[in-house]
């Protein structure tokens, strides 16, 4: 097939208009990034149990401090190679808690004193801890609480419903905080703005949420150009398996890392800790 001057002159054109766009978006011509991945343990780990099933009402924790065994089971996961735990939290009494951190069919481990804020905060000194609440009250209560420990907000992040994130926002707008909706949305937003190189105002000095099947070519720069400008927008990355009913579905087996590059160094959230820790160190 024989083209016009005219013709061959706009393939030229869209010829290198497209292979421009490739170099924008190419990620081998971007820096990679420093660092590792950091882990988000989902849950505690399970605790240790007697002969009749039951957990003991105080464990040994580190440095030889005794505490209670949700602490104790959130400090294995933290052990295991952690760098950020999920805390759910209760409301008891307008007083917010620990939420039971594992299940057990024990009379005295259900009549056990539930853990408070504090607890967790002076028992768990390595990772982050990412604080699970609901509604503006929660939020609110948490706030106080994180208020009246010393550096406790240095560490800690939100993770909350609409109202949750809004409350934060108007009571305390320096506290790293976010919703599953609010990261997703990010996500949703840079699929757009992305082509043009573009961080969606929604996603600045905010969180984005992906799911592991969003990763690779249809997520614009991805993996070394996309981390830069995210990085430069200070954007929290976070990586999970799936989002299940408003909730974060961590991953579930070892070889999930392997669809993640191996210059990605943001969260990876994920359901087993005791397994899923060990064998992204090894």
């Amino acid at each position: 097939m024989k083209f016009s001057r005219k013709q061959s002159v706009v393939i030229l054109l869209i010829a290198a208009m497209l292979f421009g766009f490739t170099l924008f978006q190419a990620s081998w011509l971007a820096d990679k990034p420093i660092g590792r991945p950091k882990l988000v343990a989902d849950r505690a780990a399970e605790p240790v149990r007697d002969a009749s099933g039951c957990v003991a009402s105080a464990n040994s924790g580190f440095g030889g401090t005794t505490v209670g065994p949700d602490i104790a089971a959130l400090q294995v996961a933290a052990g295991s190679g952690a760098s950020a735990i999920r805390v759910t939290t209760q409301l008891i009494g307008g007083v917010l808690r620990v939420a039971p951190q594992f299940q057990s069919d024990c009379a005295t481990d259900k009549v056990r004193a539930s853990a408070e804020v504090t607890d967790a905060v002076a028992g768990i000194t390595k990772p982050e801890l990412i604080w699970q609440v609901q509604g503006s009250e929660q939020a609110k209560l948490l706030l106080t609480e994180l208020a009246s420990i010393p550096r406790a907000a240095m560490r800690s992040i939100v993770l909350g419903d609409d109202a949750a994130l809004e409350a934060i926002r108007q009571a305390q707008p320096d506290i790293r905080a976010f919703s599953v909706n609010s990261a997703r949305a990010c996500a949703s937003d840079y699929g757009v703005s992305g082509a043009w190189g573009g961080v969606p105002a929604s996603c600045k000095n905010s969180t984005m949420l992906l799911k592991v099947n969003e990763l690779g070519f249809t997520l614009w720069g991805w993996p070394n150009r996309f981390l830069g400008r995210m990085k430069d927008a200070n954007v929290r990355l976070i990586i999970a398996e799936d989002v299940v009913d408003g909730q974060i579905k961590g991953l579930t087996d070892v070889n999930q890392y392997g669809d993640i590059a191996n210059s990605y160094n943001g969260y990876i959230w994920v359901d087993n800790i005791e397994e899923l820790g060990p064998a992204l160190r090894r």
